[in-house]
């Protein structure tokens, strides 16, 4: 190999370590704001951020997406400061970009046609991966010269129907309904559940929440219809009835949020855990 071709691509090791080191420093402040279940910044309450950090599609058989980027990431990263073959080294970058490049646009359309929402994290760690992906393209030739064109388009074909196949089929069930709204059975109220309620709308208990906040939907399924008794403020100011400034002015920042008593409890739970929060005795 001349030298001319052996110094091309010389920018692909500092730049892909960059582009890399900044996608896991993206993914891994989405993953800490997945599991602590707080607002990630310059996503104001009720955004299109919280909608798909809280749409069914934001995990991977109980994996965070963001753990995912984490992972990827990483082994980009990794993969680019290996001491090996500059083909093999190459042609790894290569399949490892393309497969994020892939996933990160089947996430795209996800965001776009199924939960018809965007997160600008998402997008940024999408614009991260294809730069890293079209950065290889040019270096080619000074990495992996011998390397057919059809060889590649093969290679590239087999990881984009392995990619696309593998997470449809993993999250199949969730492109039914995505965000569905609770069905005619869950709806049905047992005493219990009425009981609970009626006495939670009585003593002041108030429930923050989004209609697209996925968690918001399943609390309001383990009340079924008795859910008509709890005091309820819709914080996106799309919804019905939206009261953004009531949940700006007592600091909402995820969904739900219960108010009781004066005190704040965040996520959804389970109705035990509510009646014993709110003092309701079932049993009188």
């Amino acid at each position: 190999m001349s030298s001319d071709k052996k110094n091309q691509g010389n920018y692909l090791k500092p730049l892909i370590s960059v582009l890399s080191a900044l996608g896991i420093i993206v993914s891994f402040y989405l993953a800490y704001v997945h599991f602590t279940e707080s607002r990630a910044a310059f996503c104001a309450a009720g955004s299109e951020c919280d909608t798909v950090r809280h749409s069914a599609f934001s995990t991977f058989m109980g994996i965070p997406v963001a753990a995912i980027g984490v992972a990827g990431y990483s082994v980009i990263l990794i993969a680019s400061l290996l001491n090996i073959k500059r083909r093999t080294k190459w042609l790894i970058l290569y399949i490892l970009a393309f497969a994020g490049f892939v996933f990160s646009a089947y996430l795209t359309y996800i965001e776009l046609f199924v939960i018809k929402a965007v997160c600008m994290y998402c997008i940024f760690s999408a614009v991260l991966m294809t730069v890293i992906f079209v950065s290889l393209l040019p270096a080619k030739s000074g990495y992996h010269p011998r390397l057919s064109a059809s060889y590649l388009m093969v290679l590239s074909l087999a990881v984009a129907a392995a990619v696309i196949l593998g997470a449809a089929l993993v999250q199949a069930e969730k492109f039914a309904s995505p965000n569905a709204p609770p069905s005619a059975e869950q709806l049905q109220a047992n005493p219990f559940q009425t009981g609970l309620a009626m006495y939670m709308g009585q003593h002041g208990a108030v429930m923050y929440g989004s209609y697209k906040c996925p968690h918001c939907n399943q609390q309001k399924k383990l009340f079924g219809d008795a859910f008509k008794y709890i005091k309820y403020v819709e914080c996106n100011p799309t919804g019905e009835n939206a009261n953004p400034s009531l949940c700006l002015a007592k600091g909402i920042v995820n969904y739900p949020t219960w108010e009781i008593d004066g005190r704040f409890y965040e996520g959804a739970m389970p109705l035990e855990e509510l009646s014993n929060i709110s003092g309701y005795n079932h049993k009188n």
